[in-house]
């Protein structure tokens, strides 16, 4: 019996461990600035610090640069390159390059606004990784659906989620498939043409991979539009 009894309390111990290598919550905080080129083709610049282990570790900092062009009111396309510092499980920093092309469709009935965004992402590891598989790079699509609600003329609360599909991993060569998903919800705040501030709150789930982790993330943005 207290075989058993011990027995019981390792397995429990063991699966709380287990539990809390897998749970981890974090935040993301976004500067943006857009500059409109022409009427239809704008530049914009992203900065993005990312931290983990219940906010007390500078997982990630990002920088995107790219152009987006607006065909029409409901289709727009966007180019962007991103450098990727992270910090590794080794306690040293990594550098990742990404580059990703985005469709965005978008309808407005009335005070609604609902979007859906095709994302095709090509990422390779530089400095900071092995070199036998740094430069082969690993690649994504990705499917994100948006809806929002205009409240007045300053507030969008908004709902989401993306899907994640892996075309390639040259890590694991045999693995592609669904492997993530993201639910989000959140609001913005417009202050006037210029300034936009906002936060969300998200919620991550990997599956389909050897050790799957649950995200729970508060984001902060603010966009300036020059």
């Amino acid at each position: 019996m207290k075989k058993l009894i011990a027995a019981a309390l390792l397995i429990f111990s063991g699966a709380n461990f287990l539990s809390a290598q897998t749970q981890d919550f974090g935040m993301w905080n976004t500067i943006s600035v857009n500059k409109e080129i022409t009427k239809k083709l704008t530049f914009g610049l992203d900065q993005e610090i990312r931290f983990r282990d219940n906010f007390n570790t500078l997982n990630l900092v990002y920088t995107n640069v790219g152009l987006t062009y607006k065909f029409t009111d409901y289709f727009k396309f966007s180019a962007v390159y991103r450098f990727i510092d992270k910090h590794k499980d080794d306690l040293s920093w990594g550098v990742r390059h990404r580059i990703y092309f985005d469709a965005v469709f978008k309808v407005k009935p009335g005070n609604f606004n609902f979007s859906y965004r095709a994302r095709y992402q090509v990422e390779w590891r530089g400095a900071g990784y092995e070199a036998i598989h740094g430069n082969v790079p690993e690649s994504y699509f990705r499917n994100l659906f948006k809806l929002g609600y205009k409240l007045g003329d300053s507030w969008e609360p908004y709902l989401g989620s993306e899907i994640r599909f892996q075309i390639n991993n040259p890590r694991i060569p045999y693995h592609n498939g669904f492997d993530r998903t993201r639910f989000f919800g959140g609001t913005n705040y417009e202050f006037n043409k210029h300034h936009t501030v906002g936060m969300y709150f998200l919620y991550q789930k990997e599956w389909n991979v050897s050790d799957p982790e649950t995200l729970h993330i508060l984001g902060i943005e603010y966009t300036f539009n020059i």
